[in-house]
């Protein structure tokens, strides 16, 4: 059962209890020291709905508030049981857990979405002196689960000038989603990559192929392939990064839209025959082309059964813009990491600090909830800080292409790492097991490790280490 119906089913099942009767969670000291009956360390995880709307910009944290003053009435009830006449937090930490599973074994494929919140927290549970007055000395934490640090921290981010690149993404003002034989969103076949930035606002991505081209992202299916610094191709199907790939990327309110349009008459999801009727369709293998005396636009259908009694009807999926000689194949260049031990790191027994060196930052994910990410390989994903110091690792499945399990598990063999739920809490004894999740919270270090299931023998599919 999910924590959240939990409390409802709590709530219905006993006494009414009068919010004012609840211990307060306070805000400020109280001016007479108080007498603490008990300290409670508390971790309660939220099962989101994965129907339930979520900002770009944060993801499952969206909901962030609401699932604290959730966790802040159990331990307002906890409380009260206990005897308290109020509560101090002490600590309070939230965490986020979005992942879309999807890897694939020899006989079958493990596919699941999981959406969670973790809220873990350190109260006093206290009783007054005679003097219940309260101070100016504000408590670790508020009532609404606010910081000082959190609270300075929320006005710098609306100040004027802001430098968080998301933030300058999402403010931007794209240009309207006009499709030609040699452009979209205004930017042409041998534009310069200053003018597509100037346009399109902060790249998403970037990513280095082995033929010398550079290869820029805008939200999770715009493409564009520079080389000698002009832009070579236009498209929305490159081919590089998986369905799990692009979910690492921030989703693009400009970029990420259905409403691209060809000749101010054909949009996504036309049928080929309506399509035909607007442009003069050239057949080529399994796609159909348009174009000029330079370039080429190029369009992909795909079938759908819209009903059991009417035969497939082909639709426009997608599109590509290319010079008539474009014939490379795309593979991404990956750099050099072997100056950064992963798997000491991983250990948790690290003192070390890496710094990113330039040629290291040429596979980046710019756009993403948490900050910019480095693509190591297919599986590893390196966070860093404004001055290039690696803060986090990732490893997860592939982010390119499929994967067997066995391929994956080579992966985390590689960095040292156990391949099973029961190996894992071995390794990291003060880890809490949650299920099909396990989590390790030491001063400013957080460990969150994914399985594909609750048994002892589940698959690790994703790790995360923050620090």
């Amino acid at each position: 059962m999910k924590p959240s119906l939990f409390l409802l089913s709590c709530a219905m099942l006993s006494p009414a209890i009068n919010a004012n009767e609840l211990p307060p969670i306070l805000d400020f000291y109280p001016l007479c020291s108080p007498h603490t009956i008990d300290t409670a360390n508390d971790k309660i995880v939220y099962d989101i709905d994965s129907d339930m709307p979520e900002s770009s910009s944060d993801g499952v944290l969206s909901h962030r508030d609401a699932y604290i003053q959730q966790a802040f009435v159990e331990i307002q009830r906890k409380a009260a049981a206990a005897g308290a006449d109020a509560i101090i937090i002490d600590k309070l930490s939230v965490g986020g857990i979005e992942r879309s599973i999807d890897l694939q074994d020899d006989s079958s494929r493990v596919k699941s979405i999981t959406k969670q919140i973790h809220v873990i927290t350190t109260a006093q549970y206290v009783t007054f002196c005679d003097d219940t007055q309260l101070s100016k000395d504000p408590t670790p934490y508020n009532s609404e689960g606010k910081s000082v640090s959190y609270t300075q921290t929320t006005v710098k981010l609306t100040m004027p000038n802001e430098r968080n690149v998301l933030k300058q993404a999402q403010k931007h003002q794209a240009p309207d989603a006009l499709i030609t034989t040699d452009s979209a969103y205004g930017i042409h076949i041998g534009d310069s990559v200053d003018v597509l930035q100037q346009a399109l606002g902060p790249h998403s991505i970037q990513l280095q192929l082995d033929n010398g081209a550079t290869v820029y992202g805008y939200g999770r299916s715009l493409w564009f392939v520079v080389k000698d610094n002009r832009i070579e191709m236009i498209t929305q199907d490159l081919g590089l990064l998986n369905g799990h790939g692009q979910n690492q990327i921030a989703l693009s309110e400009n970029y990420d839209g259905d409403n691209w349009v060809i000749a101010n008459q054909v949009r996504q999801g036309d049928g080929l025959a309506s399509v035909k009727a607007h442009l003069a369709l050239k057949k080529q293998g399994d796609v159909y082309s348009v174009g000029d005396k330079n370039s080429r636009l190029i369009l992909t259908f795909e079938d759908y059964n819209e009903s059991l009694d009417n035969a497939a009807v082909s639709r426009l999926n997608s599109f590509a813009i290319m010079p008539l000689t474009v014939t490379d194949d795309h593979h991404v260049k990956f750099g050099n990491f072997d100056n950064i031990d992963i798997a000491t790191l991983l250990t948790l027994a690290f003192k070390q600090a890496y710094t990113l060196q330039p040629q290291q930052l040429i596979n980046q994910i710019q756009l993403t909830d948490n900050g910019p990410k480095v693509l190591v390989n297919s599986n590893v994903l390196l966070g860093f800080d404004r001055q290039g110091v690696v803060n986090s690792i990732k490893i997860t499945e592939s982010m390119f292409g499929t994967q067997t399990m066995s391929e994956f598990n080579a992966v985390l063999a590689n960095y040292q790492l156990p391949t099973i739920k029961s190996q894992l809490l071995e390794r990291y004894p003060n880890a809490e097991d949650n299920f099909d999740n396990i989590m390790l919270t030491k001063g400013t270090v957080m460990l969150s490790i994914n399985f594909d299931s609750y048994d002892d023998d589940a698959q690790l599919i994703d790790f995360t280490l923050r620090f």
